[in-house]
């Protein structure tokens, strides 16, 4: 089974001057190369099956790889084939699930459940969101997200209902879902 793991986003430069005295700063790497590559090899997963996703740095991503592709180095994990990806977005207070995308090969083989098995524990139940696809709304209430009726709008936060309008549209359809029940894997924000 392959498994899930959160995508090292945190690259960094190095902000030590650099001197002739300063010996570490010069052995030193500028960046994180190993997560680089792995931020290179999502934003190109993503590029190859879901070109309208952009992706940022704040946001935190859970990443499936393919174990059985082959490796270079095998302690590298960037260097194995990405087969599933989703991004938790943080929206001021709120949190918003989106780009859950599972390549081509890998569908109907639970593998969005694994992944969204693995970021519950991240996840704060009444501050989540997600905008999903109508067909998708039954794998979503499985992991207790609720369907929030188009009565229920005006109710929800405003920076949520900005992106809802910036991202629904006639030719691509979505509907909002909020995480809303209390499950011993899940924050409950308390």
């Amino acid at each position: 089974m392959n498994q899930p793991t959160w995508l090292d986003t945190k690259i960094t430069v190095n902000n030590q001057p650099s001197t002739a005295t300063n010996a570490s700063a010069i052995n030193r790497p500028a960046t994180n190369v190993a997560a680089i590559k792995q931020w290179s090899a999502v934003k190109l997963f993503y590029r190859q099956h879901m070109p309208y996703a952009r992706l940022a740095q704040k946001e935190s991503v859970a990443v499936i790889h393919h174990l059985g592709s082959p490796a270079i180095d095998d302690t590298d994990i960037s260097q194995r084939k990405i087969i599933a990806a989703i991004r938790v977005r943080p929206i001021g207070q709120y949190q918003l699930i989106s780009g859950l995308l599972v390549h081509p090969h890998y569908r109907g083989q639970q593998v969005s459940t694994q992944l969204l098995r693995f970021i519950a524990p991240q996840l704060t139940v009444r501050q989540c969101f997600l905008f999903a696809n109508p067909w998708l709304i039954g794998l979503y209430q499985q992991h207790h997200f609720v369907l929030i009726d188009p009565s229920e709008f005006a109710r929800l936060p405003a920076e949520i209902m900005q992106l809802y309008r910036r991202y629904h549209s006639e030719q691509r359809p979505l509907v909002i879902m909020q995480l809303n029940d209390v499950d011993i894997t899940v924050n409950s924000g308390h």
